[in-house]
């Protein structure tokens, strides 16, 4: 299946950019970037075109960008 429109135009954007209305909130998990700075990484999958993406929540990663993900969203 491709992706919609919306999910093209997520492609590569910053994280600071908010998720469509069809990309539904999977899960979510810290991470440590290193000894002093920390976040969490939400997985988020489209209800119409069933694309999987993945954004990264850290101070310390200002210019991270959303990106597609193979992890197993079940």
């Amino acid at each position: 299946m491709s992706e919609c429109e919306h999910c093209l135009a997520l492609d590569n954007a910053p994280v600071t950019t908010s998720p469509h209305a069809n990309l539904l909130l999977h899960s979510e998990a810290g991470i440590n970037f290193g000894a002093t700075a920390k976040g969490h990484i939400e997985y988020y999958v489209c209800n119409l075109c069933g694309a999987k993406w993945a954004r990264e929540r850290a101070r310390s990663e200002p210019d991270a960008r959303w990106h597609h993900t193979d992890k197993p969203l079940d």
